[in-house]
């Protein structure tokens, strides 16, 4: 089972997210703010990340940035979710170290391909 944290400023949508998370066989963390996820990342360490793009205050690019500095952060894989449909914000987040970029709303099948992959790479607990 791995731990995927997700951060959503959506709350419908990180909790949708989560209840899909628990559906597949991995345990969710949820958080609303980047810069609570950038805080909890210094004492977690989660298997998997999903990134909500478009949030207040701390952007899902500049939390990003901010959890590969830190060590639970650097290896770990992380997703960034958006619903706009531009291929500038794909390359920003691949050059801010992020391992891909989905769209919203997300596909559980590319979800649930995903996670297994990870757990076949021995990145899962």
């Amino acid at each position: 089972m791995a731990q995927v944290m997700i951060v959503d400023d959506q709350i419908n949508t990180a909790n949708m997210l989560s209840m899909a998370v628990t559906v597949l066989g991995h345990e969710p963390l949820e958080l609303h703010r980047g810069e609570d996820a950038v805080e909890m990342l210094r004492s977690a360490q989660p298997d998997f990340i999903l990134l909500d793009f478009m949030m207040p205050g701390m952007n899902g690019l500049r939390t990003l940035e901010e959890m590969r500095t830190i060590p639970n952060g650097e290896q770990v894989p992380i997703f960034l979710l958006t619903a706009a449909k531009d291929h500038y914000l794909e390359e920003q987040a691949k050059e801010a170290g992020a391992t891909g970029f989905l769209p919203k709303p997300l596909n559980l099948d590319i979800l649930e391909t995903i996670l297994r992959k990870i757990g076949k790479n021995g990145s899962g607990k």
